[in-house]
Formats: structure tokens, sequence, C-alpha cells
């Protein structure tokens, strides 16, 4: 092999290990940055969460991480009244969003880029089924469970059919003006916040583990 030829490999070779490492930066940057926001937006949906607790009484839970068959799941908000339980996911996500109720993937578009984003109706009915098995596991059963997904960004326009149940944070407020937050069940709630204590996850090895396969 010439001089010449060695000295262009090694050349290329350079060049295409700088676009790798490049590319890994950007995404471990991305992935940091999107982590941020959405550590922000939980905190403002927490405190909103807590002004309405404060107001009615309710008992709040958040960063809960509970039991499953195949792990563990992170639950970001679980509010206790008389009315029952409303689980809450948070998505801090800017852009437009599309999906259905039924569909495995969203559709996530901010500044022309289209990006797959998981069910999150999907991932909070998972959470649902596990609260309901650690109720069911403790004979507490006449407790109405609600799921809503919120999407905290500030500048978020959520397409989803009627009937999901799905906000954006400006329309946090009139959610809590629906009608079943007026009934009064038959339970203690102190006791169900308790269950929920009880059985939630805390070692730290299994959090980082749900963490890392959240952001992949």
């Amino acid at each position: 092999m010439s001089q010449n030829k060695a000295i262009l490999l090694l050349f290329l070779s350079i060049v295409g290990l700088a676009i790798i490492i490049s590319y890994f930066l950007s995404k471990k940057s991305k992935a940091k940055r999107t982590r941020k926001i959405g550590n922000h937006c939980e905190k403002s949906v927490k405190h909103f969460l807590k002004k309405i607790a404060r107001k009615r009484d309710y008992k709040i839970l958040s960063n809960v991480y509970l039991p499953v068959q195949d792990g563990t799941t992170k639950v970001d908000h679980i509010v206790i009244g008389e009315f029952g339980m409303l689980v809450v996911e948070t998505k801090g996500l800017n852009g437009e969003i599309f999906g259905t109720k039924e569909e495995k993937n969203w559709t996530h578009i901010i500044r022309e880029q289209k990006y797959t984003l998981h069910n999150p109706v999907i991932k909070n009915e998972t959470n649902i089924n596990c609260i309901k098995d650690i109720l069911k596991k403790e004979h507490i059963y006449n407790v109405d469970i609600h799921s809503l997904v919120v999407f905290a960004g500030r500048k978020v326009e959520l397409n989803v059919p009627a009937g999901v149940c799905a906000v954006t944070s400006k329309l946090l407020k009139d959610y809590f003006k629906k009608s079943f937050f007026k009934k009064h069940a038959d339970f203690s709630v102190d006791k169900v916040y308790n269950t929920i204590l009880k059985h939630q996850v805390t070692d730290k090895a299994l959090i980082k583990k749900n963490d890392d396969n959240e952001e992949k």
C-alpha cells in the first residue's frame, strides 16, 4: 500500500470516528436536555396537584416506583380522595402530539422533525393495573381509579380524539371540575395512601434500571 493511500485511510478513519463520537455525544446531550425539561414539567404539575390537595383534603404521592411482573414501573403522581384515585402520567414535550387510545405509538412533531412516542395512555394503564393488584392484595376493592395524561410543555398542541384521557397543563384546572370529583366513596383514604407506600419499591438499583429503560 502506498504512503498516500495509508494517509487517506487514516484520515477517513479519524473522520469516521469523529462522526460517531459526535453522534453519541449529541444523543446523550439531547437525552439530558429532555430529562431536565421533563423534571421541570413534573414539578410544575406536582405543584398544582399539591394546591388542589390542600383545598380539597386530598393525599398526593409523586414519583412512586411500584413492582410489576417484569421489574418496576414509575408512577408520576397519584391523587387520593373521597372521589377515589387519579393516576397521572406527565410528559414534558413541546410541539404537536398526535395519537389515539389504541395506537401503540403516538407521533411527536417539533421543528418539522417527526418522532415516535410510546403511547402514554397505555403506559398509565399499566400503572393502574399495578395499583389495582396492590389494592386487591390488601382486600381493598371499592376504589374508583381514573387515568390522566398531562402534557406540560409550554408550547404543546395536543391532537387526540375526544374520550382520550389526556390534557395540556393549561386545561388541568378545568379537569378538576369534572363531576366524579364530587363523589364520596366508602373507603379509607389514609388506608389506601399507606397501602401504596407499603408496596413502593425503594431499591436504588431497581429504580435506576427503570429510569435507564425509560430513557431508551
